[in-house]
C-alpha cells in the first residue's frame, strides 16, 4: 500500500502539469493579440481592475481554473500589479466560496465530496484542522474551487480558512509572471528571450515539485485527523 502512494502523488500532478503546458503554449500563441487587449482594457480606466475581479467572483466559484486568471493578470497588468490584483481575486473569491459552501451550496458540496477520496479526507479534517492544513490544501494540486467548497462544507472556521487562502499565492503568482513574460515579449530576439524561457521552465518545475510535497504532507495531515476521528467515535 505504501509503495503506491508516491506514484499516486505524482499522477495527481499530471493534470496541473498539462495545464501549465497548455497555458504556456496559449501564452505564446496569444502574445501578438495581447497589446490590443491591453489597449482595450486601458481604455476602461479604473474599471479594468473591477472587471478583472468580477471574473474571479463569477468564474472561479463555478470551477474555472484560477491559474488561467493569473495568466491573464500578468498579460494585462504586468507582474507586480497583476500579482496584486490576482491575489485580491484569490482572497475575495475564496471568502465568497466559504459563505456559499457553508450555507446555500452545502448539499451540492456533499455530493461533490462523495466522489473523491481526497476530498472526503479533507472534508473530515476541515473543522478540526488548523492553518497548516488549509495552507497545504491550497498548495496541493487540487482545483481551487473544489478545495474551498470542501473546507467550507466540512465546517472549517474562518479563523483557519482565511489565512489558509494565502497558500494559493505561490502558484498563482507564478502564473501571473508567466503571463507577464508572454505579454512583454517572450518571442523577443536575443538572449533575453531564451533566458526568460528557461527561468519560466525552471519555475514551473519547482512549482510542480512543491505541489508533490504539499500533496504528500496534506495526505499525512488528513490521515492523522481521520485516525483521531475514528478513535473518538
Amino acid at each position: 500500500m505504501s509503495e503506491s502512494r508516491p506514484s499516486a502523488s505524482w499522477r495527481s500532478l499530471l493534470g496541473p502539469a498539462a495545464l501549465l503546458a497548455v497555458l504556456a503554449v496559449a501564452a505564446r500563441v496569444a502574445a501578438p493579440r495581447w497589446e490590443a487587449w491591453q489597449g482595450q482594457l486601458a481604455a476602461l480606466g479604473p474599471l479594468a481592475p473591477a472587471a478583472y475581479l468580477a471574473l474571479w467572483l463569477v468564474l472561479v466559484p463555478c470551477g474555472f481554473p484560477a491559474a488561467a486568471l493569473g495568466l491573464l493578470a500578468g498579460a494585462v497588468f504586468g507582474p507586480w500589479l497583476g500579482s496584486a490584483w490576482a491575489v485580491a481575486g484569490l482572497v475575495g473569491s475564496g471568502l465568497a466560496m466559504h459563505a456559499l459552501g457553508r450555507r446555500w451550496l452545502r448539499p451540492r458540496v456533499a455530493r461533490l465530496v462523495a466522489g473523491s477520496s481526497r476530498l472526503r479526507a479533507l472534508d473530515r479534517a476541515a473543522a478540526r484542522g488548523g492553518v497548516r492544513l488549509h495552507l497545504l490544501a491550497r498548495l496541493s494540486p487540487l482545483n481551487y474551487a473544489f478545495v474551498s467548497y470542501t473546507l467550507a462544507g466540512g465546517g472549517a472556521p474562518l479563523r483557519a480558512y482565511a489565512p489558509g487562502l494565502l497558500g494559493g499565492m505561490p502558484g498563482l503568482v507564478a502564473y501571473v509572471w508567466l503571463g507577464s513574460a508572454a505579454g512583454s515579449g517572450l518571442r523577443a530576439q536575443g538572449a533575453g528571450g531564451p533566458v526568460r524561457l528557461v527561468a519560466l521552465v525552471v519555475g514551473g518545475a519547482s512549482l510542480l515539485l512543491l505541489g508533490v510535497l504539499a500533496a504528500r504532507a496534506l495526505r499525512r495531515e488528513t490521515e492523522t485527523f481521520g485516525r483521531d476521528a475514528g478513535q473518538d467515535s
